[in-house]
């Protein structure tokens, strides 16, 4: 796996995250965890994302302009729930992905910018 430097920034209408981090990546696969806690999978060639903390499991699966089905798991309730996930666009570069989805009516863009170390 080669290490890399990670700038991860989730906008919404109400919020703006930005990350600093370093984490791995081998066979387009990008893993890495946030200052909270939270580990991101992000297979920027399938277009999938994990994200998990000790509350939730979520998954997304990203599909340009199409609706697409994720699960929320809430780990204490042991329950999991389905959501759509409305994909926008998708960008990728050799250093960056950079995906615009909506969810439950909210908007986010989430970016990834990363380089080996």
């Amino acid at each position: 796996m080669k290490k890399i430097k990670i700038e991860a920034t989730i906008i919404s209408q109400d919020l703006k995250v930005k990350e600093n981090v370093t984490g791995t990546i081998e066979s387009g696969i990008i893993n890495y965890q946030e200052s909270n806690n939270t580990y991101v999978i992000l297979d920027i060639n399938r277009n999938e994302m994990i994200r998990e903390n000790d509350a939730i499991l979520l998954k997304y699966v990203f599909r340009e302009n199409q609706e697409t089905i994720g699960t929320i798991l809430v780990k204490e309730l042991n329950k999991e729930l389905e959501i759509i996930v409305k994909t926008g666009t998708i960008e990728r570069d050799d250093d960056k992905y950079c995906v615009s989805y909506e969810v439950e009516n909210d908007s986010f863009v989430y970016e990834v910018k990363y380089v080996e170390v």
